[in-house]
């Protein structure tokens, strides 16, 4: 029979069957209470060290959020439709698939401690922050001046004519002998610009009343001869003339318009057909070289011969621009916002940054 187990043998037993003894569950239990209260601590100390929303820390970081989604959504922006101090509303490119630009809308009252509210495509104010007491937006404008000139036009006048009792004859139009007229108008100092409404003649049937001319009026080039370039042209048929006198012919022109105050004109008679066209009303010598201006082509307007005294008799009619004060137009875009915000009462709370409008949209002053 076996004696009972000493107490050094209880405690090999325990140990070897893997459990603790008194005095190791008291120094395990000593330690953890140490471990514990270091973990304890520790957390107060990380939870004092988070921000809230009371401190001035806490509304700064609240503040920089939302100004940063106000940016972000501001720097694309393709059209501003209003624009304060206190709010902004703008539109960006379609989001939801719609083809419909969307509308976005900050705003704040300018009341302290009145919320900021964001406000999209007309729907029910949504407060992006609460207690502000500063939303303040700079604008970055950049200017574009357009100058638009401004004119009184004048009613219908004569701008430029040569009429004698004079020294008349008759020239034809034939294939070999096309006819022009140099002409510079007679213009006011002020004038910007003029045009040419009608032009009137003498002309008669020349031969069978079966012919016909084109009556043009042309650019001149430097030697005030037709260059050929034609602005607006106008048929005259022979069998609308008379075959025993001159009669006055009349023809309008409406193309002929904006030509400079230095600009002078070439009617010109060019044969179409029949053996001539027409018979033409001339002053045939003693014309002063102010109003001459009388020409005459035999190979179809590649060249052209001036009679230094005389002039065909005609009328050209029309209205003369005369300048005034120009009109001025200036259009704006924006190209930068900077924004302030602060959440609470603390001027440390104070954030403020500043975007760039990548589309600069237009704006109106």
């Amino acid at each position: 029979m076996m004696s009972p187990a000493s107490p050094s043998h209880q405690f090999r037993i325990a140990t070897e069957s893997g459990g603790f003894t008194l005095i190791e569950m008291v120094v395990t239990v000593a330690i953890m209470s140490v471990i514990m209260l270091g973990l304890g601590s520790a957390m107060i100390i990380a939870g004092h060290a988070v921000p809230d929303a009371g401190n001035p820390i806490g509304a700064g970081i609240a503040g920089a959020q939302v100004t940063e989604q106000i940016a972000t959504e501001l720097q694309y922006a393709t059209t501003i439709n209003s624009y304060t101090s206190n709010a902004i509303e703008f539109r960006v490119a379609d989001r939801d698939g719609n083809d419909v630009a969307e509308t976005i809308r900050y705003a704040w009252s300018g009341t302290a401690g009145d919320p900021l509210t964001r406000q999209y495509n007309g729907a029910s104010l949504v407060t992006v922050l609460d207690d502000v007491h500063e939303f303040h937006l700079d604008y970055d404008l950049t200017t574009t001046t357009t100058e638009t000139p401004q004119g009184n036009e004048s009613a219908e006048t004569v701008l430029a004519s040569y009429h004698s009792d004079y020294y008349q004859d008759g020239r034809d139009v034939e294939d070999d002998q096309w006819r022009g007229q140099y002409f510079l108008p007679s213009l006011p100092a002020d004038a910007v610009s003029w045009k040419v409404t009608r032009v009137r003649f003498y002309a008669a049937v020349k031969g069978y009343a079966t012919g016909q001319c084109k009556v043009q009026l042309q650019l001149p080039t430097a030697g005030a001869v037709p260059s050929g370039v034609v602005l607006e042209e106008k048929t005259l048929l022979e069998s609308t003339l008379s075959s025993y006198y001159y009669t006055l012919q009349e023809f309008d022109f409406s193309n002929v318009t904006g030509l400079s105050p230095t600009q002078g004109l070439c009617l010109v008679f060019k044969w179409i057909s029949g053996n001539e066209a027409c018979q033409l009303l001339i002053r045939e010598s003693g014309v002063p070289s102010a109003s001459a201006g009388f020409m005459r082509s035999d190979d179809q307007g590649a060249t052209w011969t001036e009679y230094s005294d005389q002039s065909l008799l005609f009328w050209v009619y029309g209205t003369v621009t005369t300048g005034s004060t120009p009109h001025i137009e200036s259009s704006y875009y924006l190209d930068r916002v900077t924004l302030k915000l602060q959440q609470g009462d603390d001027t440390q709370a104070i954030v403020q940054t500043g975007v760039r409008v990548f589309n600069r949209p237009e704006v109106v002053e």
